[in-house]
């Protein structure tokens, strides 16, 4: 694995589980110290990434911070411990992003479809039982991604990703997700087991958001000049 990459994913992994935790159960004002690391280490990973992948991050903050305005606010399907939401929330999205992004490019082929059938038995369980029919819903947001995206190993790979996250956030009390959503009455588990839809939804209208304005396709590959700095945007 490339250092740029191994360094960036070894950021990601130590804020989110050291900044989670403090979060959850430090004293007052452990949230801003931990919204002041997080945002120091996205600026970090901005400052070591291609001009391309750094415009997908702020694209990502941005589509982030109103995506849980959204789903917290308007929809209902979740609320923070100290009812608000943490500022460092979005910059911690932008960095589950750059790491799945760069896990992404070493999973061996049969990885997604792997993840995807994994799934899939529990799905249909817990819909016929009944605890868990918003999972439904985002299981087939993820099988539209996988069946006419062209990213499918960075889907699954943000799709556990995110279960790992969101199952270590809600067991710590960070967050918590309502057990029946209020729009449609729809059951489901806290966290939700395929929340990881959700962030998917996010990444690629990352990677489309992104690509806007970037130069063409030949140029962008030419212009991945080191390998360990190469965060490519060519494939979406």
């Amino acid at each position: 694995m490339p250092n740029n990459d191994r360094k960036v994913i070894t950021l990601v992994v130590a804020t989110l589980a050291v900044g989670i935790p403090i979060d959850a159960f430090g004293p007052p004002g452990a949230q801003s110290l931990v919204s002041l690391w997080t945002w120091g280490a996205l600026l970090w990973v901005l400052a070591h990434t291609t001009p391309t992948h750094r415009r997908e991050l702020v694209v990502c903050v941005v589509l982030a911070t109103a995506g849980e305005l959204f789903l917290m606010e308007v929809w209902g399907l979740y609320q923070y411990r100290l009812h608000n939401l943490p500022l460092f929330i979005p910059p911690g999205h932008a960095l589950v992003f750059t790491a799945a992004i760069r896990i992404s490019r070493r999973v061996p082929s049969w990885f997604p479809w792997a993840v995807f059938a994994g799934f899939a038995p529990y799905v249909a369980y817990a819909s016929w039982a009944g605890f868990d029919t918003q999972g439904l819903l985002w299981f087939a947001v993820l099988g539209g991604f996988m069946a006419w995206g062209r990213e499918r190993p960075l889907y699954c790979v943000a799709f556990v990703m995110a279960l790992a996250v969101e199952t270590y956030g809600t067991a710590l009390g960070g967050w918590r997700y309502h057990l029946v959503e209020p729009w449609f009455g729809l059951t489901t588990t806290n966290p939700p087991v395929c929340v990881g839809a959700i962030y998917c939804t996010l990444e690629v209208m990352v990677r489309r958001v992104g690509l806007l304005g970037a130069p063409p396709r030949h140029l962008a590959q030419s212009a991945c000049v080191r390998h360990d700095e190469q965060v490519c945007v060519t494939s979406s």
